[in-house]
């Protein structure tokens, strides 16, 4: 909630004068679960990459965190760090290279790319493993930086392969899905089925249930690939 509620200060008193702050929010998304959706912040990506000056970074696991933390570290200016309150799985080993503004590619399948930000890189995950049991090999990209997004590596997942997914804990307006539409439309015009939270708030409920319920899992990133 903190990029809700203290947003205009963090647009005027840090990303107009560009100051070196470091803001690590958790509790986004509809992850937070039974707080509801007045706790759940589902436009925090939205409202921060449209402020000029600020990075936004959005960590999959928590050797990802420690990383991304080291790294918004050493750079000056503005950076909002996106934090969950699930529990989720370990996807990298200690030796993994994190950059900023750099997305990590698993897998080099051409059936679909699945690109995911958060704790929605888990369960990327897990589509790829159960559809790789049915001989269709897809890739997923984990964007954890969605501003400035990787640009090159979409433009490349777009051409090399058949279909493209998105996939967040959050809006699916203004935030992952939207910002490689934009990177598409300019650079190599082809569709992107966004997987999120359509235009509405959030509900109370265990955070499992309700992914379940949005839609947010692999079944249904499996679902969307073998249409």
């Amino acid at each position: 909630m903190l990029a809700g509620r203290a947003y205009d200060q963090i647009r005027n008193s840090i990303c107009y004068p560009n100051l070196n702050v470091k803001i690590c929010a958790t509790h986004s998304g509809i992850t937070v679960g039974e707080d509801g959706a007045t706790h759940q912040m589902l436009e925090d990506i939205s409202l921060m990459r449209g402020l000029p000056n600020m990075t936004v970074i959005s960590t999959s696991d928590d050797t990802q965190t420690k990383w991304a933390v080291e790294e918004i570290s050493k750079i000056n200016g503005p950076v909002y760090l996106r934090l969950c309150r699930l529990d989720s799985p370990l996807i990298y080993e200690q030796t993994k290279k994190f950059e900023i503004g750099k997305a990590e590619q698993i897998g080099e399948g051409t059936a679909a790319t699945v690109f995911a930000t958060g704790v929605m890189v888990a369960e990327a995950v897990k589509a790829k493993q159960e559809l790789a049991k049915q001989g269709i090999d897809i890739r997923v990209v984990d964007v954890h930086t969605i501003k400035p997004i990787d640009r090159d590596i979409i433009i490349k997942c777009a051409k090399e392969t058949e279909k493209l997914i998105s996939i967040e804990d959050h809006s699916i307006i203004g935030g992952l899905g939207t910002a490689i539409s934009e990177v598409l439309i300019e650079e190599y015009p082809k569709q992107i089925i966004k997987m999120g939270i359509k235009d509405e708030f959030g509900r109370s409920g265990k955070a499992t249930e309700l992914l379940e319920y949005y839609g947010l899992t692999a079944e249904k990133i499996i679902e969307q690939i073998k249409k």
